[in-house]
């Protein structure tokens, strides 16, 4: 009977020595867990990350360099120390206080910033939820190595912006079979060789959109491209499948409407996630594009951007295999920009064991850098840069007669290059060039005018591919040019048409066979 007690009693006692070490180390009341502390750096901010265990409640109190974060019926984790040095660009340090034994306060003393924004992100998949800290910086609103002045029309060059995909917190997809390899890491990676194989060519320059292990969001990303009036956006990404044996490269680009394949709507459905998974704050986070203002712009910049898209798939096929050997479409956010050309580059597969050896690869890395290096230069021989010149340099040569060959003028649009301008006149490169004095190389722009060769075989070319159409109720040039597949441009130069007339009931036009 005795032993029974003395039994019982051991264990009453056993239980109270685990309730007071349950109540040791976490406040009476306090229901929320602090449980890690994570931070980044980006040339324009610091960012702090505090993950917790259920959704917070918190005050905020700042003064010039000091911000207070006060969490109600909180505790912090054993894990993270009294006092936390960074001394990174904003910052120079936290400090955790426990009060009340039951609120945490942390004092985060903040070094020369332009403000600091602090906002919840909810649970999200893998994702705890979290307060995000975004510590501002002064003066640093675009890449370092963009110049702040602008270059003089004559010296500039074609800006080529790279985006490598995810960063920070978001790292894409991850290797199943190898810890701690992420797509943002290798993605980075073939950017920068991508970069410096671009910068090669004394024509471009080359622009990452992060150089580092931080998130950019799409708005941020995008407005890279729109200051710097780039020519050509391209977005550097790993694939991942259930299937270890996908593989291949593949290139995008933007639809406005649905996808062009079940595979691109699942891809674009996931990485339009990345703002989310990254974390911005809940004004910037509102990816909104006016519909109205896209399909006014974007279907010359689509065109574009599929030719550059088939273009790259060309130099892709000569380095690795490809997934599709056409261009995919299908709505990415981080594509949706109104007039410069984009696309969304899959490099290999990471989720298969030979494309994730490749992707490691530094040789790999160089040969997707040449590729797309390559296609660039092949893109721009004799394009039309896609923003207008602002002077009347380089006006065109004076019409002349060459034989039988009777010039006129054509003024240069968005989207022509000197090869789509020979097909359209039934010439050849060669003919255009030495008419007008040119060599190759030389660059055509938005409204330049050149020469092009006129004759008989020409006119009575196009008047037997064009049929006579009578304008109905409710016809645009924008419908009649996408159902025609013809740009709006090219239905006017048909129709002798100027940039502001329009169409109306009963007119007679010429429209494509």
């Amino acid at each position: 009977m005795w032993g029974r007690k003395n039994s019982h009693a051991q264990r009453t006692v056993g239980f109270l020595i685990i309730l007071c070490c349950i109540f040791l180390s976490r406040p009476c009341f306090a229901s929320l867990e602090i449980a890690n502390v994570r931070h980044w750096t980006a040339p324009d901010h610091t960012r702090i990350v505090l993950d917790v265990s259920a959704e917070p409640v918190y005050e905020v109190e700042q003064t010039d360099n000091l911000l207070i974060l006060t969490f109600k019926k909180a505790y912090l984790n054993k894990e993270i120390a009294p006092e936390l040095i960074l001394n990174k660009p904003g910052i120079k340090k936290l400090i955790f206080n426990a009060f009340n034994q039951e609120d945490i306060k942390i004092e985060i003393y903040l070094d020369e910033h332009e403000k600091a924004e602090v906002f919840k992100l909810k649970k999200f998949q893998d994702r705890p939820d979290r307060v995000v800290v975004d510590i501002t910086l002064k003066g640093q609103s675009v890449p370092e190595e963009v110049p702040a002045e602008p270059q003089p029309i004559a010296k500039r060059k074609r800006i080529i912006v790279i985006d490598p995909g995810h960063g920070g917190e978001d790292p894409g997809a991850v290797s199943k079979r190898n810890k701690g390899v992420y797509e943002k890491d290798i993605v980075l990676a073939i950017s920068k060789e991508i970069k410096k194989a671009i910068d090669k060519n004394p024509d471009f320059r080359a622009v990452l959109t992060r150089s580092g292990d931080y998130y950019v969001s799409f708005n941020k990303r995008l407005q890279i491209a729109r200051d710097l009036n780039a020519s050509l956006f391209i977005s550097v990404h790993a694939d991942a499948a259930r299937n270890k044996r996908a593989k291949g490269s593949s290139v995008y680009s933007l639809s406005t409407g649905g996808a062009s394949s079940e595979a691109a709507r699942l891809l674009a459905s996931n990485e339009n996630l990345a703002d989310i998974v990254g974390g911005v704050p809940g004004s910037e986070g509102k990816n909104e594009f006016d519909p109205i203002i896209l399909n006014m712009y974007q279907t010359n910049t689509i065109n574009l951007s599929r030719n550059y898209a088939e273009v790259l798939i060309k130099h892709l096929n000569r380095i690795n295999c490809l997934k599709y050997d056409s261009v995919q479409e299908a709505p990415f956010n981080v594509l949706k920009l109104p007039d410069i050309p984009a696309v969304l580059l899959e490099t290999a597969y990471l989720s298969n064991p030979e494309e994730e050896r490749l992707l490691r690869s530094r040789d790999f890395q160089k040969r997707i850098a040449a590729a797309v290096a390559s296609s660039v230069s092949e893109y721009f021989v004799g394009t039309a840069t896609v923003y207008e010149y602002l002077t009347t340099e380089n006006q065109p040569k004076e019409e002349k007669k060459n034989g039988k060959t009777v010039t006129e003028r054509y003024t240069i649009k968005r989207g022509d290059t000197l090869f789509s301008v020979a097909k359209k006149h039934d010439t050849t490169v060669a003919i255009i060039l030495k008419i007008n004095n040119m060599k190759l190389h030389d660059r055509i722009y938005v409204g330049q005018k050149i020469l092009v060769p006129v004759n008989g075989t020409k006119t009575a070319a196009v008047a037997k591919n064009v049929k006579k159409y009578t304008v109905k109720k409710g016809d645009t040039l924008y419908s009649l040019a996408k159902n025609h597949a013809v740009t709006v441009d090219e239905l006017r130069d048909l129709n002798n048409m100027k940039s502001g007339d329009t169409l109306y009931l009963g007119q007679v036009i010429n429209l494509p066979r």
